[in-house]
């Protein structure tokens, strides 16, 4: 397992992150909605039995499996020789659907071994594969509705929710030894008049008070 897909996403969300919850929400809804949308019209426009993607992969692996040799061994097992440029061969179980180079028993999706036994079965790769890989099932994925909020004014809410009274957010004291205070410390900007030096005082960005900075900045807002 990976985190790619939340990590794209959240790569998306990130802009409006800083935005009120509602606002947020609504963006995540209509991304996904637009998302959704997109992925199901290019399912409808399919015209192969596997996904795109994993037909094409399927159809050059079918014709280089072409040029491989097969022997039977025994009722359900085929023994596949190696590639012309010395590619791995294989044993191929058409019933159970495996194989030993692992790729067949992992994905349920026929490796080089097993279509060169299908082929020597004459049979169809299509039915070897999983019904995860189908235009069918690419499909339903995205065949379902994401519904709106809806108007504010329209929305019923429990009586404890109306009720509930939301407090200022905790504070949390920053982690570390606090700094030593540099109030003697001013940064200083020569006037371009004369040579008569002032005192630029800094202020915190988050409070708007001066003597201190964000970081250190322990008032409640």
């Amino acid at each position: 397992m990976t985190s790619n897909a939340a990590e794209s996403f959240n790569s998306v969300t990130e802009e409006f992150r800083k935005y009120p919850i509602t606002t947020l929400v609504e963006f995540i809804r209509f991304t996904l909605q637009s998302w959704f949308a997109d992925r199901l019209e290019n399912a409808d426009k399919c015209a192969t039995p596997l996904a795109t993607l994993f037909e094409k992969n399927l159809a050059k692996i079918h014709e280089n499996a072409r040029y491989r040799r097969v022997q039977r061994n025994g009722a359900n097992l085929y023994n596949v020789g190696r590639g012309p440029n010395g590619e791995r061969g294989g044993d191929v179980n058409l019933v159970e659907r495996t194989c030993t180079c692992g790729v067949f028993t992992l994905l349920k999706l026929p490796c080089l071994h097993a279509c060169a036994a299908a082929l020597k079965t004459n049979t169809s790769v299509y039915t070897l594969c999983s019904p995860y890989y189908s235009k069918e099932t690419w499909r339903k994925i995205y065949d379902d509705t994401i519904n709106l909020a809806g108007d504010e004014d329209d929305w019923v809410l429990p009586e404890h929710i109306k009720n509930m009274k939301v407090g200022v957010p905790v504070e949390k004291k920053p982690v570390g030894r606090p700094r030593k205070s540099n109030a003697g410390r001013r940064r200083e900007n020569r006037f371009p008049s004369g040579d008569k030096k002032g005192s630029v005082p800094r202020n915190c960005s988050r409070c708007g008070s001066s003597g201190h900075n964000r970081a250190t900045c322990k008032a409640r807002i």
